[in-house]
């Protein structure tokens, strides 16, 4: 093959195939929106000339740089070091892999909040999954009344006018809160996130509807709030065997946080389901792993990620405008830590 041929341009093959450059993008997208005559004489083109369009050539002929970027929060509980938030992104990436895309991944904290306005303008990016409210309420000055492509994950309160993916938090919470109780369990605790994340007070106001409707209560020397880590539920079930407070039965938040309470337990001789019975949060692939394997309230965490990428880049490409609010649906995975088994 001749050097010119392996450099050859879109202009060369819309001129070989007497099509404008436009029509050459649009097969080369496999857009709909060519005749059947000019797709052919582009298609030949294309095979006789081994034409592989590079990068730029592709951003140039689109408009588009084909990359998007994910805003993820700075967390204390490291956003790439729990089983969570690598099961998310990889959901994501593959996705966007799947669709032709390159992803960048960035923390960003409120110390950045003035560099917020540059990322937004940025036309590297076609455009950008925000991770959480506290990723919105960083970003929402630059992004919020700007027409760039934006997906959330989590709520969407106020941000109305985009897509987003979440879970039904309050049903897991309930799902959890019943199962405890139909086990006939009624010395209760819980240990949740933030307080001030929305998915916490979800999962907690339906974990309380599910007691409620038991006759039952937590008390509040019995609730605990960690930051998702395994160290956050290691501490607080490690301060309630101190202080002689251990409920006999545990709902955790997070399953991360469930693993730390299981290793306080063991290493002060509390026998799970004997003595305390431990439900998480999230069926990261690890919960079946621990010792007994953990009874946990399965989010789709993956799908969340593919669903995620999915709706942004329809919305790149034009084949959604109107906002989708999707909530996917927990499942309550029943395993030896609770006693039920």
């Amino acid at each position: 093959m001749a050097d010119d041929e392996k450099n050859m341009t879109i202009d060369q093959v819309a001129e070989l195939a007497y099509v404008s450059r436009s029509v050459v993008s649009r097969v080369l997208n496999d857009h709909p929106n060519v005749s059947d005559e000019a797709r052919e004489r582009v298609l030949k083109v294309i095979e006789e000339h081994d034409y592989r369009p590079n990068s730029m050539a592709r951003s140039l002929a689109t408009d588009r740089s084909y990359e998007v970027s994910i805003l993820t929060p700075r967390r204390a509980d490291d956003s790439l070091a729990t089983g969570y938030w690598p099961l998310l992104y990889s959901g994501i990436f593959e996705q966007c892999l799947e669709r032709g895309y390159f992803v960048s991944l960035s923390m960003v904290s409120p110390e950045m909040k003035d560099k917020i306005s540059d990322r937004a303008g940025d036309n590297r990016f076609d455009g950008f999954i925000l991770v959480t409210r506290e990723v919105r309420e960083i970003v929402g000055d630059a992004f919020k009344d700007r027409d760039i492509p934006t997906v959330l994950i989590g709520g969407n309160e106020g941000w109305e006018n985009h897509h987003s993916i979440d879970i039904n938090n309050a049903k897991g919470g309930f799902k959890a809160g019943a199962h405890l109780c139909s086990l006939g369990y009624e010395d209760i605790g819980v240990i949740l996130g933030h307080p001030q994340l929305e998915e916490t007070v979800a999962r907690q106001r339906g974990f309380s509807e599910a007691l409620t409707e038991s006759s039952c209560t937590v008390p509040d020397e019995k609730i605990g709030y960690g930051d998702y880590s395994q160290e956050s539920g290691y501490n607080i079930v490690k301060q309630w065997i101190q202080d002689g407070r251990l409920p006999n039965a545990l709902f955790c938040g997070s399953d991360t946080m469930a693993m730390g309470a299981l290793l306080a337990l063991h290493e002060a001789d509390h026998r799970v389901p004997e003595d305390v019975a431990v439900v998480g949060f999230d069926g990261l692939p690890s919960s079946k792993y621990t010792i007994p394997p953990l009874t946990t309230i399965q989010q789709p965490v993956y799908e969340k990620g593919q669903a995620a990428a999915n709706l942004l880049i329809s919305e790149i490409e034009e084949e959604s405008s109107t906002p989708i609010q999707k909530e996917l649906e927990p499942d309550l995975v029943i395993r030896k830590s609770c006693g039920a088994q």
